[in-house]
This record gives C-alpha cells, structure tokens and sequence, in this order.
C-alpha cells in the first residue's frame, strides 16, 4: 500500500515537470523572438531617421517579463525533479537497491558494541536505511540519535509527535529533502569546507584590541591634513602618496586578522548559498508539534537584514584580494581596522542567529530521516510503558515480503534455544534496532509495541582484537563486564545476547552463563540469552522458547517462528553434509 501511494505521488509530480516543461519551452521561444525583434528594433533606431526608441524598449521590458516567467516555470521543473529522486530514494528500500547509494555513515561511528551488534553503519545499515540527511549536523544528529541514548518521557513524546507530522505531511517533506539534494549538489560543485568549520575558523582569527580604532582617526586626520597642507604648498604634492604606502603598511602590521577574517567569511559565504535553499524551503512550512516550531523559530530568526549585512562585509573583505583596493583605502582610511570593527559588531549580533539555523536544519534532517519508517514499512507508533511487548515485530531492514513477523512478552530473563539458521539471531536483532527506532522517536516495524525508557546492551559480533591481544572469549568477557557494573546501579535495562560464552568449551560456558544468568534474574532486567546449551534452560526463574526447523524432501526449512518451550532438534551434522564435509 505504501509503495502504491509513493509510485502515485512520483507519477503526480512527473505529470507537474511534464506540463511545466511544455509551458517553459513554449516561453523560451517566445523569449527568443522578443530578443530577436529588440535588436532589430534597436538597430532600426540607430540608424533610421524618425524611428523612436521606445519600440525597442517595450520590446526589452516585454523580454525581461517573459524571461522572469521561464525563470519562474524553470524552477518549478528543477525543485519538481528533486522531489521525483527523493521518492526513487524511497521506493529503493522496498527492493533494497539504496544499499548501492545510500548514505553508509561509517565516518560517524563510534566505539558503542551495539553499532556493530545491530548494523547501525555500513552497507546495508540502520542509518544508510534512514538517512536523507545531507548536511554535516543532519548527518551528526541522526546517527546520535541511533546509539541508544536514554531521554526523558516527555521528550521522546514530543520527538514521536515531530516525526509523524513530518512522516504525515510527505509532499512538505519531500519538498525539503529535494532541497538537501540540491544543497549537496552546491557543495560538491565548490568543494567548500563545512559552515561549521567556518565559523570556529572566526573565532580562532578574532584577537582585536578596539583602542587600535584611535590609530584610524588620528592616522586619517593626519592625511587630510597633508592633503590640506599640500593643497596650501606647506608640503610637497606627493607627500599624501607617501602617507598613503606608510598607511597600507601599518594596517597590514595592525590589522592582520584581517587576513584571516577574509578567507573564513569567504568559506561561509560560499557554504551558506546550498543552505539558503533549505532556509527558504523550512521557513514557507507552518507546522503544529511543539518541537518543529521551536526549530523552524531558530531559522526564521535568521532574517534578510542579518544575511545582507553579512555578504556586504564579506564582499569588502573579498576586495581586500585586489591590491589596488588594498593599498588605496588601507592607504587612505586604514580600512582593515574599521573592517575587523565591523565584523566584531556583526558577530556580537548576529553569529549566533546563523549558527543555530544551521543547527535546526540538522535537526529538521535527522528527524526526517527518522520519518523514513513511517513513510515507507508498514509499523506504529510505540508506547512508553513499565512493560515491554510487542505484536508481529519484523526487522527494518529486511525485505517486507521475505521477513516473518513474531510476537513476544518479555518475562524477565528469557532463553532462546534451536538449531542453526532457524532465526534466533535474526530476531534479537529485530528486538534491538526496533528498540533503538523506539528510543529515537521513530516509528518501528510492529503491530504493537510498547516498551520503558532504559538502557540497551548488546553482545552479538564479539570479535577478536590482536592489536589489543584481545581473544573472541575474552571480548565477551568485557561486554558481560559492562551489564554486570550496570546492574549494581539499579537502573532498568534491556540485555541481548547471542550464543553466550561461544568462545570458550562447554563445562565453562554452562558455569559462566550460568552466573550472569542469575544476576540478569535478580536485577529485574529484560533479557534474551540465546544458546545451543539445553543446560542454560533449566536456570531457576527463565522462561523459554524456541526455532525450529523441519524438513520437505530431504530439504531442510525453516518457518522463523519463536516458541514458548526448549528445542530439541538439531541440525548440525544435516548442514555439514550439506557442505559436503561429511559423507
């Protein structure tokens, strides 16, 4: 169903650039005639007695007209484009084509055991799944946002409310996302640095002392006065010219933060011309969450009067890279001085204006981005309660056709037997990148879910280090460590772990597993504990449930299906037949 609404608004919006064209093609012509007539309106003119030249000019006004309105239906196809690869963006997760474009995020990564344990990063990852981001704090926020992080009730709620009006409002949201393509497009056509950067690049040139201003007045009171003096023949007519080089080599022993000051608002200058398509796109929305409107108040404070005022002085401090205009008004007025001064006053009142709309921008990504879920997999919105359950849970990022759905109501402490491939690991980590959706706000992939704010710890892709003569056992050692110093503090928390002790020979993981069992038991936590030791299944005060497998022609099957119970199949020595390592 989805897919069918995201196919119809693509079909839509080819339909809009296919009628806009025609519009844009039939003007151009006509705007190419107009020319046409206006020069040779404009040679009869000149050259023709008694011909008056208001016929060339109706002519020039009516191809000015006329070419503000291809300009008008030209931006309508280019901004209609956009939003027609944002929706090919979105209709590539149904078959998984993103995978070979998508955003990987794998710069962003931390050292969190669960980004590894759940494909957070990477191909075919959580964030490459959810991102649309674009800018460097878009990108930033949403991968934050997918560590797990413990916020507090109200304002998850107020983030799950964000999310789904920019999920339910789709062709506003895409609009914006189309925008971000065509902030990344400036980007990589000017190789430009990041705004962020820039900005911590002024503030690392900024050391000026405002009593220096003195030096410009008397510096200045001084040449007129030799201009004055000269005029009068008290001195000689190139003495200004001298004062003038003496001036341009004092503002540069004065003033160097000038330099500085000039290659940093350059870089923001150029950087912020991608970000004016976002601001323009966010500041036309009207929205209703609480946490939207906070937001898009920081864009909005960001007025033309702050932005104007910015490109004047960037453009004067631009000049300074002609040598002519630098030894002239530094010569004359020690321009540098007054310059710094200028920008000191702009920073003081408008930096921080800038800095947090460009930050809100990121937030406007990261949350839709988040909005992906509910654009494109069939979900819910998820509760926040004491107990944690959910109805046909699926994991986000398998294929909707493919991917069998299971119900589960955690008891506590739980273990999970069956045999190999039957889907034990595939399900904890559907419950562990659903349970990091719910955290974010997001919508996740389930019929119901309902689940308390704590903490997630996993254990799954424990691997050896050798750098840090780390063994695969000793890596779980060091993940178990970590619950266990979180289970003295008492708070809730939500623990995963796959084949417990895998490292290590079967009379040491039983004992092992055996212990932390107990604690998970005795601290309330909610716990998934998978294994092959039937052993584990007798630990006073688990429940248990398990995968199977069964068998069609000789062909081994699986159904996916959790179970309340113990496995007693086993299907080992079936798959190394299968390899052919056994006869």
């Amino acid at each position: 169903m989805k897919k069918n609404k995201l196919e119809e608004l693509k079909e839509n919006y080819k339909q809009i650039i296919e009628k806009n064209t025609k519009i844009k093609n039939n003007i151009s012509t006509i705007r190419l005639i107009l020319f046409v007539v206006f020069v040779g309106l404009l040679i009869l003119a000149c050259f023709k007695k008694g011909f008056v030249f208001i016929f060339p000019a109706l002519s020039f006004i009516s191809f000015v007209v006329v070419s503000w309105y291809h300009h008008r239906y030209l931006k309508v196809v280019d901004d209609t484009n956009f939003k027609v690869t944002i929706l090919n963006e979105y209709l590539a997760r149904f078959d998984d084509s993103y995978k070979r474009s998508s955003d990987r995020g794998q710069d962003l990564k931390g050292d969190l055991f669960l980004e590894a344990d759940l494909d957070i990063y990477g191909i075919g990852g959580l964030f490459g799944y959810l991102s649309f981001a674009k800018t460097p704090y878009g990108r930033k926020f949403l991968s934050d946002s997918l560590k797990s992080n413990i916020i507090s009730e109200a304002d998850l709620v107020t983030r799950q409310e964000a999310i789904h009006e920019l999920a339910s409002r789709l062709d506003d949201t895409i609009a914006i996302e189309g925008m971000a393509i065509k902030f990344s497009q400036e980007n990589d056509k000017k190789k430009i640095s990041s705004l962020e950067n820039a900005f911590n690049l002024l503030s690392n040139n900024i050391n000026f002392n405002t009593n220096k201003l003195f030096i410009n007045i008397i510096y200045i009171l001084l040449f007129v006065s030799s201009i004055i003096l000269s005029i009068l023949k008290f001195l000689p007519v190139y003495f200004p010219v001298i004062v003038i080089f003496i001036g341009y080599i004092l503002g540069k022993l004065l003033y160097k933060e000038a330099d500085g000051l000039g290659s940093a608002m350059q870089q923001i200058n150029t950087s912020f011309y991608g970000y004016n398509y976002l601001l323009n796109e966010i500041q036309n929305k009207k929205y209703d969450s609480k946490l939207l409107n906070e937001y898009q108040k920081d864009i909005n404070n960001l007025n033309a009067k702050s932005i104007k005022s910015f490109k004047v002085l960037s453009g004067f401090l631009n000049s300074r890279n002609n040598i002519i205009f630098q030894v002239l008004f530094n010569g004359i007025l020690l321009l540098d001085g007054i310059l710094v001064y200028l920008f000191i006053l702009w920073q003081n009142k408008y930096e921080n204006d800038f800095k947090n709309a460009i930050v809100a921008i990121g937030h406007f990504e990261e949350l839709m981005s988040l909005a992906t879920i509910e654009i494109v997999k069939d979900g819910s919105r998820p509760e926040i309660s004491s107990k944690f359950s959910f109805d046909e849970i699926k994991h986000p990022l398998i294929e909707e056709n493919r991917c069998v759905a299971n119900s589960f109501n955690f008891k506590g402490t739980n273990i999970i037997t069956g045999s190999n491939m039957s889907g034990k690991t595939t399900f904890m980590r559907s419950i562990g990148v659903n349970y990091i959706l719910f955290l974010s706000g997001a919508f996740v992939c389930a019929k119901h879910f309902e689940a308390p704010i704590c903490k997630l710890f996993t254990s799954m892709k424990v691997v050896d280090d050798v750098n840090n003569n780390i063994s695969t056992f000793y890596g779980e050692i060091l993940r178990v460590k970590d619950i266990c110093a979180y289970i003295k503090t008492k708070e809730p928390m939500i623990v995963l772990v796959d084949e417990i002790f895998k490292g290590t020979n079967t009379k040491d993981r039983i004992t092992g597993a055996t212990a932390f069992a107990k604690k998970l038991i005795e601290a309330g936590s909610y716990a998934i504990i998978t294994t092959h030791d039937s052993e584990l299944c007798q630990i006073e005060g688990v429940s248990n449930y398990y995968f199977l497998e069964h068998y069609v022609d000789d062909k081994i099957a699986f159904d996916y299906t959790i179970r309340e119970g113990v496995s007693n199949t086993r299907n080992a020595i079936y798959l190394l037949k299968m390899a052919g390592i056994m006869d």
